[in-house]
């Protein structure tokens, strides 16, 4: 019986590290010493709301998200802020998200928030659709929101043969991830 409860204790703990591009999220459980899953999925406070627009460059935004329900296991966890943007072609939902650079790493997910700049270098489009996803114990994605690009990256996107906004992605498949 024990070492049932051992392998699948191993395959839920595996499995936790899968990362899911559909809106269905798979939680990274933590184990407690009874063997216990413990899982904390915060509701994003802010942004909220498909009305916000931030703009790239060097101006600092904020992400805050409930801490009152936080499992006392995980109350010195910390997580990361990672950008991504929705699209839904031909049925296949993606987030886009860029994990190679998040936005924001390192913070206490029991501190609530946390501040970052939407570096321009990053050469972002203009898009409607850009989403923050904090990642800690669980995956939570914010409300799209709207990111203008700055004018230079403006311009550099309208100047971009392939027809893909600027999205640096010149595999039309629709699977794949481009780079943000």
């Amino acid at each position: 019986m024990k070492s049932i409860i051992a392998s699948i204790s191993i395959f839920l703990v595996a499995a936790s590290h899968v990362v899911s591009s559909s809106p269905i999220r798979i939680a990274r459980a933590s184990l407690t010493k009874d063997s216990e899953l413990v899982a904390f999925s915060p509701t994003i406070i802010y942004p909220k709301g498909h009305d916000i627009v931030w703009e790239a460059g060097t101006t600092t935004y904020n992400m805050t998200w409930e801490t009152d329900n936080i499992p006392e296991e995980l109350k010195n966890s910390t997580g990361s802020v990672l950008l991504g943007w929705l699209d839904n072609q031909e049925g296949k939902y993606n987030e886009h998200l860029d994990s190679d650079y998040p936005l924001s790493s390192g913070f206490m997910l029991a501190d609530g928030f946390t501040s970052f700049t939407i570096d321009s270098s990053r050469n972002l489009p203009t898009r409607d659709s850009y989403v923050l996803c904090l990642m800690g114990d669980s995956g939570n994605i914010s409300d799209p929101l709207t990111i203008v690009a700055t004018q230079d990256q403006e311009q550099d996107n309208s100047n971009d043969d392939d027809g893909d906004n600027g999205d640096n992605n010149d595999n039309d498949d629709s699977d794949s991830n481009s780079v943000l």
